[in-house]
């Protein structure tokens, strides 16, 4: 069992808890045994909007601009792993031998500011060297002329 909460911390006031009648219940129904508490500073995760435009919009419209341009990436799998390749990477050292490589990071770890940027990244990159535009989240396009 997990129990998950979130506080405030104001200057020169002490930490709060939201909803700390539920936060007391929830503590006084454990069952017996040792506990870990960790608090870490609150960071909102990448939102369902995000993902849908993302999923929806440019990885289809990038995966267009891409076989354009002769990349063979037959599925939305396969663009969203070229594109966590170039723009989500992290390190990752070998302890023995000191040696770096990059990996993809997963999405599952993207705050709403890391998907934002990694959503421009892409946008710019097919803007700047696909010669194609991918519209933004709020922006109404035309199906048809």
């Amino acid at each position: 069992m997990k129990l998950e909460h979130i506080g405030i911390k104001e200057d020169g006031k002490a930490f709060r808890i939201i909803n700390r009648a539920l936060l007391d219940k929830e503590l006084t129904e454990l069952p017996k045994g040792k506990y870990r508490l960790l608090i870490e500073k609150y960071k909102r995760k990448k939102s369902n909007p995000q993902l849908g435009y993302l999923f929806a919009c440019v990885y289809p419209l990038s995966q267009k601009l891409l076989l354009d341009a002769g990349w063979e990436l037959a599925t939305i799998d396969e663009v969203d792993v070229f594109w966590k390749s170039k723009f989500a990477n992290r390190e990752i050292v070998n302890r023995n031998t000191g040696e770096v490589e990059n990996i993809p990071d997963l999405k599952r770890n993207f705050t709403t500011t890391d998907m934002m940027a990694y959503i421009d990244a892409i946008r710019n990159y097919c803007s700047e060297y696909l010669n194609g535009y991918i519209p933004g989240p709020e922006e109404q396009t035309k199906l048809f002329e």
